[in-house]
């Protein structure tokens, strides 16, 4: 569906590509059983691929997990074909970026929003049930703090791109749950990496985010 070129050309930074084997993966599992339609897509990077079971954070949703590697922007987009489309998901929870900003800092923040705005595009044109795109903002991490202003300015372009993609997408704000009242990413919510979450963190963070996929679910009745 799209190449290299075609990301570069839309302004994206691409040092490589990776994940094969996994969305390879993804691909026998959604032919061994196809994904419920109309469901909830959550895709992206290794914050979505340690969410799981899924199941157990999301009850009574249909929810897919489609997390994979450490994945950045451009890799989401060069297997949207394969990861996104099947599902043909009504609500999509996306989260990449911070590895774009990891990898090349100042451009890949740069990357992270042109890939998201490609990304609405595909889903504009290919998936004319999708009612939600739900943009985790990219977060702070102990590890990556000499990163935060980076990460700041990212978020700064990213919200308002939600803001006026005409309903389409909405930007979640959630460092208020992961800071203390300094700003600070609280040490308990994160691995000992210093960059993962815990499992106490993703709770809070579903019981966050749930109102909002309920609402989009019911978008369009």
């Amino acid at each position: 569906m799209l190449t290299s070129d075609d990301l570069i050309r839309a302004g994206m930074t691409i040092p490589d590509v990776r994940f094969g084997d996994e969305i390879e993966a993804f691909a026998q599992a959604d032919q061994a059983s196809p994904p419920q339609p109309d469901g909830v897509l959550f895709v992206g990077d290794s914050d979505i691929r340690f969410w799981t079971p899924l199941d157990d954070y999301f009850p009574n949703l249909p929810v897919l997990n489609r997390g994979f590697g450490g994945a950045r922007s451009w890799e989401v987009l060069l297997y949207f074909d394969r990861v996104v489309l099947p599902p043909r998901p009504r609500v999509i929870v996306f989260c990449a970026g911070d590895n774009d900003i990891a990898r090349l800092q100042q451009a890949g923040a740069a990357s992270a929003v042109a890939g998201f705005r490609l990304f609405l595009e595909l889903v504009r044109t290919h998936l004319p049930r999708t009612r939600r795109v739900l943009y985790l903002g990219i977060h702070p991490s102990p590890s990556d703090q000499p990163l935060w202003p980076v990460i700041a300015a990212a978020n700064a372009e990213l919200r308002p791109l939600c803001e006026t993609s005409a309903g389409l997408a909405e930007f979640v704000d959630f460092a208020h749950l992961l800071c203390d009242e300094l700003g600070q990413p609280r040490t308990g919510f994160f691995r000992p990496d210093g960059l993962h979450f815990t499992a106490a963190f993703y709770r809070i963070l579903a019981e966050s985010l749930r109102p909002r996929i309920d609402a989009a679910m019911r978008c369009g009745e």
